[in-house]
């Protein structure tokens, strides 16, 4: 197991944005599959999941981890009754270099850093406080990731940016209301079992 950068970072990104120590490596947070798409991903609770596809098209395909599990509702359970938001890691899986180009100037970042490192990138993951009420997204922590499904270090980013679901593209906006169709019926069922407990 790796160790991590510093508590802050393993606090303020979870488990989905874990940073190597000492070596400077990165974490594993994708496992490629066919054609370099997701075959499982890590999500907020260090748990590994098959991806669930939200929407794609030529440039890009965006997944979300399986949100069904046990460790992923118990985390997300009391944001989600008492206020009706939830914690969301997505991933966009880039096609292109120039897909990856064009996501990062949507999100302000458009520096010559940014883009130049889309040439080693295959994916972006993106962690995000949901609020489907006033259906706005604030991002709390962007990564990109390599070929290879290690996050690089470099492109880390934890600054929020706050967005309402008309601002973004078109594939983000039909993959948030999915993901919320999702997340919204598995914390459902989750909250009528925890209530039969009781």
């Amino acid at each position: 197991m790796r160790t991590f950068r510093s508590a802050t970072h393993c606090l303020a990104l979870a488990a989905l944005l874990l940073i190597g120590a000492a070596t400077g490596s990165a974490q594993q947070i994708v496992q490629r599959g066919a054609l370099g798409t997701p075959a499982l991903v890590q999500d907020d609770t260090e748990q590994w999941t098959t991806p669930l596809l939200l929407a794609e098209d030529h440039d890009v395909s965006i997944y979300m981890p399986d949100v069904s599990t046990p460790q992923w509702l118990q985390k997300n359970y009391d944001s989600f009754i008492n206020k009706g938001t939830y914690v969301l890691t997505l991933f966009t899986f880039y096609r292109t270099p120039a897909a990856c180009r064009a996501n990062q100037v949507a999100w302000g970042l458009g520096d010559a850093a940014h883009l130049n490192a889309c040439v080693d990138t295959g994916y972006r993951a993106r962690r995000a406080l949901i609020d489907p009420q006033s259906k706005s997204v604030t991002l709390q922590a962007a990564v990109m990731v390599d070929q290879s499904g290690y996050i690089q270090p470099s492109t880390l980013r934890d600054d929020q940016l706050f967005r309402t679901w008309d601002q973004l593209d078109g594939n983000t906006q039909l993959a948030l209301k999915k993901a919320d169709e999702f997340v919204t019926r598995q914390l459902k069922i989750y909250d009528v079992r925890q209530r039969s407990l009781h």
